[in-house]
């Protein structure tokens, strides 16, 4: 379950990446580590996956321990990593980021600022509207920076939260059409709750609500933004998200995130084996799991890219 892939010129560090996308373990390769992975965490108990973290760690004489995808929350990954200190970011941090009701619960006793941005538990949950947003970060010794903000939004209103898991299919736009005030206030909501559950180092995927009492934090996850966002982001900024974590691993400086244009996920669910709705291939980026991308130079020619997919005959 575990592999050792061969360096490249420089880095003569090891680095234990625990459940890795192959385009993680290949950046970190490419960047001159030696890389050891393990590849699924699924077959050990908790108390086996201890045991066989340290014991790849004391083989390899491995520097450093990241914990990828699912590993992420995982606490024996985690804690183990922590034990040995090889771990950039504090296992109770992660932990906490990734369980809503813990960080709602952080929120209401932190004063009240903070108590105003909790979103109440399911029984008292206020009525949202369908637009949200979802901020994808990248935190190096406690700095964090904003790789971008994407909205959700429902066309056509049928659900009231557009960034709950199971909700339906949003369209997503990057980057959000927002105020730069607006930009600010969501930056400022996402950085301080990584400030607040004491995040150091790693990417975290924040989503927020907007409701008619204002933003309001849904959830985060621990890891970077999961598809479509993460395509989003990489085909209009040009960042390769595994490769710039990489690059803060390594301790070089990070790439600035600067949208050259706009691009959106549009929902288009067709059933299994049902002819194709697309028939503007010219306008269609990508298409998989229900959703098409398009990018374009401007909102206005995004929108028009927009409407000629949406035109297109079922």
């Amino acid at each position: 379950m575990t592999a050792s892939a061969g360096s490249g010129a420089a880095d003569p560090r090891c680095l234990l990446l625990v459940a890795p996308s192959p385009r993680l373990a290949a950046a970190a390769t490419e960047a001159g580590f030696r890389v050891v992975t393990v590849a699924d965490t699924a077959g050990f108990t908790d108390e086996d996956l201890r045991a066989h973290l340290r014991n790849t760690v004391l083989t390899h004489q491995v520097d450093r321990l990241v914990a990828c995808g699912e590993a992420s929350t995982h606490p024996a990954v985690l804690e183990t990593a922590e034990e040995l200190g090889l771990s950039p970011n504090p296992a109770s941090a992660s932990r906490l980021l990734a369980d809503a009701a813990e960080v709602r619960k952080l929120l209401n006793r932190s004063g009240p600022p903070w108590r105003a941005l909790a979103l109440p538990d399911e029984t008292e949950k206020p009525p949202l509207r369908d637009v949200g947003y979802g901020v994808e970060t990248l935190t190096v010794e406690g700095m964090h920076r904003v790789t971008g903000i994407v909205e959700f939004r429902f066309g056509d209103g049928s659900s009231a939260d557009a960034t709950t898991p199971g909700a339906g299919l949003a369209v997503h736009t990057f980057p959000a059409p927002i105020t730069v005030a607006e930009e600010a206030e969501i930056r400022a909501l996402a950085t301080g709750l990584l400030d607040l559950v004491g995040y150091e180092f790693g990417y975290a995927f924040i989503r927020v609500a907007r409701t008619g009492q204002g933003l309001r934090l849904v959830d985060a996850e621990p890891r970077q933004a999961s598809w479509p966002v993460s395509r989003l982001i990489e085909l209009t900024t040009g960042l390769v998200a595994e490769r710039e974590l990489i690059r803060a691993l390594s301790g070089k400086p990070l790439k600035a995130a600067m949208p050259v244009g706009c691009a959106a996920a549009l929902p288009l669910p067709d059933p299994p084996g049902a002819p194709g709705r697309i028939t503007a291939p010219t306008d269609v980026r990508e298409a998989r799991d229900g959703y098409v991308l398009l990018t374009a130079l401007t909102p206005a020619e995004l929108a028009a890219r927009t409407a000629a997919v949406r035109g297109c005959p079922a």
